[in-house]
């Protein structure tokens, strides 16, 4: 019983803290003094944003946080890692110029981590690797995480389809802070899946 209030008191003070640190970091970035600032307290709100997002996911999985630290952080590291295609794309490592650009980078395309959580999760099934199923879910929640935050300003881009409107500010805070669940939710209905289609095979 004891154990359970803890969790539930876990989950919740994570959930909320998801929800404060996307404000805070809105804050950062509208009113840094220059521009280098606000862009690396928008990158590392990007990062903690990530590494929070998984946080929840491990912590709604039942499973010890300290056996878990290294997909932590790869969540935190991949979500930060995203912003370098700014600098790809501008093809210059000025912070004016990757901020600047006309249009968005590709890794900013959400298409691109739809289809790399499919690949992987394809992989792992045909391979029957736990490791590349971890790493497609992982993969959709850093991207995810900070795309939603970018929403706000240019909605999602869904390459070839075009881009949603730009995700209203109460939306985004509620689906960043949701966003783990809403993952948490698929992977069970995967993990339910793969069990069914094993009982399947078995019998």
């Amino acid at each position: 019983m004891w154990r359970e209030g803890r969790e539930l008191w876990l989950r919740a003070l994570l959930t909320c803290t998801i929800g404060a640190c996307s404000i805070l970091g809105d804050f950062g970035l509208k009113y840094g003094k220059n521009e280098p600032e606000r862009a690396v307290f928008d990158n590392m709100t990007h990062a903690t944003v990530g590494g929070l997002t998984w946080t929840l996911i491990v912590v709604l999985s039942r499973k010890p946080l300290v056996r878990n630290l290294s997909s932590i952080f790869s969540c935190f590291l991949l979500a930060s890692f995203i912003d370098l295609d700014h600098f790809i794309a501008a093809r210059s490592w000025h912070i004016h110029d990757a901020t600047h650009l006309q249009k968005r980078p590709f890794l900013h395309c959400t298409t691109v981590p739809i289809a790399l959580w499919i690949f992987f999760i394809v992989l792992s099934n045909t391979f029957h690797s736990p490791i590349l199923e971890h790493t497609s879910w992982v993969i959709l929640a850093s991207f995810l995480s900070h795309h939603i935050r970018d929403g706000t300003r240019r909605g999602l881009w869904f390459c070839p389809f075009g881009s949603t409107r730009p995700i209203p500010y109460y939306l985004y805070v509620s689906l960043s802070m949701f966003l783990p669940y809403i993952l948490y939710w698929l992977m069970s209905l995967h993990t339910f899946a793969e069990k069914n289609n094993g009982n399947t095979l078995d019998k």
